[in-house]
């Protein structure tokens, strides 16, 4: 059965367009609290003035300090202040993100934008140790989902849960970058595969078992009231004065020709008749350039072509005459391109007669 298309086209005028319709109704979409985020549970907030307490202090105002000092905008320290926030609390609150963005001077939203976006920032309390199991496909076909099992196992929770003691929190995540050593994990922010002379290591070569398991989590329980706070991203750059510009810096700013352009290449000059024609090859981000022919030990400029044109001439030049280019981007000036040698271009060759 046809009937003509109802709704948006219905009042197009000459409109004969038709079509077929359904044999039955179309379902309705799923309702959004279905689907965005409001079958998991809200993370429960600390209060405004418990954040606060632990975020205004002199130790973390020294180090958000000397992180704002070291950029020209504040909004450029805003991963190192929020992982200050985490370093304090384990994860990132809201009023976290909120106090972040007003120490770096951003808006609240952007803030959240970027702790959102980075999956190092957590958005829920985790355990004091966070066992990160890559899932990946290289360490999937060497094992990791067993290991994962029996991890489970172990501590008697599912990934993405806690143990109840607030001790370790089991994620399973994507690609870690040490496919050479699958199955592997990151306990907090180390590489681990076993423990080796007392410490966390990932030896060339060494794999996750379940002995080797056995062993992190052991040393886990044993470091549990000693473990180190979060570092700023980076680590701590000291004696740098401030940025550029800043009172009492010692940095100065880069000087406008530290990455010159790339120069002209590929320059050959051929001489006929009318002088001599210059051909080269030019970047896209050329704004200037400047043909110089050699005179003596000195070189003159003898004209400006655009930087769109593929030639030129010099009606004066002739063979033997030796010429280079020189490029500008912006402010940048290139190093001058290779010397060309004016070579006579070969005369025409005249047919036979017959």
């Amino acid at each position: 059965m046809t009937q003509h298309i109802q709704g948006a086209v219905q009042f197009v005028s000459n409109n004969h367009l038709k079509f077929d319709g359904p044999s039955e109704a179309i379902p309705a979409l799923p309702d959004p609290a279905q689907t965005f985020g409001h079958v998991h549970k809200a993370v429960p907030q600390p209060p405004t003035k418990e954040v606060l307490a632990k975020l205004d202090t002199p130790e973390i105002k020294e180090r958000c300090a000397d992180l704002l000092s070291r950029y020209p905008v504040g909004q450029g320290a805003l991963l190192e202040v929020l992982w200050l926030v985490q370093g304090v609390f384990g994860w990132v609150p809201t009023e976290g993100i909120r106090w972040a963005a007003n120490v770096c001077g951003c808006a609240p939203a952007h803030a959240l934008g970027v702790a959102t976006f980075y999956t190092m920032y957590n958005h829920a309390p985790k355990g004091k140790f966070l066992l990160q199991f890559c899932r990946n496909i290289s360490c999937a076909i060497k094992g990791a989902q067993p290991l994962i099992k029996y991890v489970e196992n172990k501590l008697g929770i599912k990934s993405g849960e806690t143990t109840p003691d607030g001790m370790f929190t089991i994620l399973q995540v994507e690609c870690l970058g040490s496919c050479g050593n699958g199955p592997m994990m990151l306990v907090n922010d180390d590489f681990a595969t076993d423990v080796v002379d007392g410490q966390l290591k990932m030896k060339r070569g060494t794999t996750l078992t379940e002995a080797s398991i056995d062993r992190i989590i052991d040393w886990c329980k044993a470091h549990a009231n000693n473990m180190p706070k979060h570092d700023v991203l980076g680590g701590v750059v000291k004696g740098h004065g401030g940025h550029p510009g800043a009172p009492g810096a010692t940095a100065k700013p880069q000087v406008a020709d530290y990455a010159p352009p790339s120069p002209v290449l590929n320059v050959k000059a051929e001489a006929d008749e009318n002088g001599a024609t210059l051909t080269w090859k030019g970047a896209p981000e050329f704004t200037k350039l400047v043909v110089e022919k050699k005179d003596g030990s000195n070189w003159v400029a003898v004209g400006e072509p655009g930087v769109k044109d593929k030639a030129f001439v010099d009606a004066s030049g002739k063979a033997g005459d030796v010429y280079r280019m020189i490029a500008t981007s912006g402010e940048r000036t290139a190093k001058p391109s290779k010397e060309a040698v004016t070579t006579q271009k070969p005369a025409p060759v005249e047919e036979a007669k017959a």
